[in-house]
């Protein structure tokens, strides 16, 4: 009798899984099917290993895939091992980037000679749901600036609009609404309050007319886009029109988002109700001419999305998608969700992307119901590594300690910056020349250095802050050689020491003052280490490092605690009302009333991404 193991690989991850690789049959057949190339999210492929012959090893092997998430790959393997000896021992393993894709092992058939394993390859997405950035509008919010727009006369609040035979006369309309009307995160709808309105149609040759006053019609549509290129022809204020020319001379391609009623082609459904919200009944005829007149309103702009050029080592969108999240409780909570990457990334290949929770842009009450509609951000942790602490934090704390750094990546906003610089470019590399003794040339080499690393505090939810752990050291050696004459090249090390200050810090990221994106680094010193020093050295050492490093003080281990002193403080320096080194976001998105002007509660939330609301003018 031969044994044999069926084994199922499911893919629960909601993302794809390619790029097999030649499976490694070491012990055992395949029977039947080979493990699937390919394995879409929410599949699975079966394949069964089956014993050579009663005599020969168990089924034992391994296959390898790549999980897509659409920016990384992430290797998988699967492992088996069902042996052919008396106690049969079954071992069935995978490798796999655990805090990514992990990867759940389940034996579903023990019994006999024939057992089955499922591998199943589950996904833990980052958030904000993979996307690098994530700008949820409420719907209460977009409804403000309708109510400005229709104020400025950028909406017209009346209006005549003919369509062959038809005319809609609208003498007075109230502030135009938006609503999500589903959870099918495309759809919008647009409310517009006829105060006093009415429509002229032909219906059998005859031509009639329908009183719309104090009626709403409902239309329900996607929002479209396209690419603005005359910002001065946009429905939007003088402020939004300026930035938006701002952005365009940077290079960046800026893109509006609106609700187009000239175009009947594109809308859903089309309702008219009265002020009880009692649907009224509309002719075929009339509906058709509804709609062709609707155009009168023209476009609705909701935002301005951008988009930058290459792949910017900065927070600007280089990719934007748009959808909606719906909140059944409160209309006024659900959002527009302007979904982006940054960096030139793909779009996240994960099926759940869009699947956001409600309410996602509202402040809270104490009982944890929502508060107000508004705007809120949501950045990943690595883009706001990549983006801001790696290009522009970590630099400005480099200046700061006097020494040239190289910067590794850990992992999301853990970094490992360390660098040095030494005398060795004096004196062919023997460093600094001090004196001649006793035949001698003496002369003393030095090295200075700087490590630290940071680490984000994300159980911190009230808060936004990154740990800094640090130190300065300082090494010296002195040394003596023969003199030139001698001819001899022998060197003799008389000393070395080594010196540390060691300093912690905290990287905290608010809206300060004034409700402006600030950033803040503060220094405390640790206690310095008693210095190791291997031999005894003599006090013109200590002199002449006076001279070697620019110190005003005899004491190594004084003037080191001196240096870091002066690094936090110049440091803290660099970072107050320092525009150059502020985080800034308000490249990503414009409102037609304008930029975000203001910011508060800048956090991590409790799934980890860095969350800060924005309010915008009007």
């Amino acid at each position: 009798m031969t044994i044999s193991t069926t084994l199922t690989i499911q893919n629960n991850s909601g993302c794809p899984i390619d790029n097999r690789g030649t499976p490694d049959y070491k012990d055992g057949s395949l029977s039947g099917s080979a493990p699937a190339t390919s394995i879409a999210a929410g599949s699975s492929t079966t394949f069964k290993i089956e014993q050579n012959n009663s005599l020969s090893p168990g089924p034992e092997g391994t296959v390898t895939y790549k999980l897509e998430t659409g920016n990384e790959q992430v290797p998988l393997s699967f492992y088996w091992n069902y042996s052919s000896g008396a106690q049969h021992h079954e071992s069935y393993t995978a490798t796999s980037d655990s805090n990514l894709a992990p990867v759940v092992i389940t034996q579903t058939d023990t019994s006999g000679d024939g057992h089955a394993t499922t591998y199943r390859v589950d996904f833990k997405p980052r958030a904000p749901h993979e996307w690098d950035l994530v700008w949820a509008l409420s719907v209460g919010l977009i409804n403000k600036q309708l109510h400005s727009l229709l104020y400025y006369q950028l909406i017209p609040s009346s209006f005549t609009q003919a369509s062959g035979g038809s005319q809609l006369t609208v003498t007075t309309m109230g502030d135009p609404t938006v609503s999500v009307p589903d959870d099918q995160t495309t759809h919008l709808d647009v409310h517009l309050a006829f105060a006093k309105a009415s429509l002229q149609y032909v219906e059998s040759g005859a031509t009639k007319t329908q009183d719309l006053s104090g009626t709403t019609v409902i239309v329900s549509l996607d929002l479209s886009q396209a690419q603005v290129t005359d910002p001065n022809t946009l429905a939007a204020t003088s402020a939004a029109k300026q930035y938006i020319q701002g952005l365009q001379s940077r290079n960046y391609s800026v893109y509006r988002l609106f609700l187009d009623l000239a175009n009947p082609s594109l809308f859903r459904s089309l309702q008219v109700v009265n002020g009880s919200n009692q649907t009224v009944a509309l002719s075929q005829a009339a509906q058709s001419a509804l709609q062709a007149t609707l155009a009168g309103v023209g476009h609705m702009d909701v935002a301005y999305t951008v988009q930058a050029p290459g792949s910017p080592a900065s927070i600007v969108p280089t990719f934007a998608k748009e959808r909606t999240t719906r909140y059944s409780t409160n209309g006024n909570f659900s959002t527009l969700n302007v979904c982006m990457m940054s960096r030139g990334r793909k779009e996240p290949n994960w099926n759940s992307r869009f699947g956001f929770t409600a309410p996602l842009a509202a402040t809270t009450n104490p009982d944890g119901t929502p508060a107000e509609a508004r705007a809120r951000m949501f950045l990943s942790q690595d883009t706001l590594g990549e983006g801001y602490l790696k290009p522009v934090v970590l630099p400005a704390i480099a200046a700061a300690s006097g020494i040239p750094v190289t910067t590794q990546r850990a992992a999301p906003l853990s970094y490992l910056c360390s660098g040095s610089k030494n005398n060795g470019s004096q004196n062919d590399g023997r460093g600094l020349f001090v004196q001649v003794n006793n035949g001698f040339d003496q002369y003393v080499y030095g090295t200075e250095s700087v490590t630290f690393s940071t680490t984000p505090n994300t159980s911190q939810t009230d808060r936004c802050t990154v740990s800094l752990t640090g130190q300065f050291q300082v090494n010296i050696e002195v040394s003596q050689y023969p003199l030139d004459f001698i001819g001899l090249g022998t060197k003799d090390v008389l000393g070395k020491a080594t010196y540390v200050q060691p300093w912690t810090g905290t990287i905290t990221l608010a809206a300060g003052n004034g409700g402006k994106l600030v950033t803040s680094v503060s220094i405390v010193l640790g206690k310095a280490p008693s210095p190791s020093v291997d031999k005894t050295l003599d006090g013109w050492v200590f002199n002449a490092l006076d001279k070697l490093f620019n110190w005003s003080s005899t004491s190594p281990q004084d003037e080191i605690t001196q240096q870091a002193q002066k690094f936090a403080s110049d440091l803290a320096t660099t970072f107050q009302n320092n525009a150059s080194t502020a985080l800034d976001i308000e490249d990503c998105i414009v409102l037609p009333t304008g930029a975000a002007h203001d910011y508060s509660q800048l956090v991590f939330n409790s799934e980890g991404a860095v969350q800060v609301d924005v309010s915008f003018p009007g």
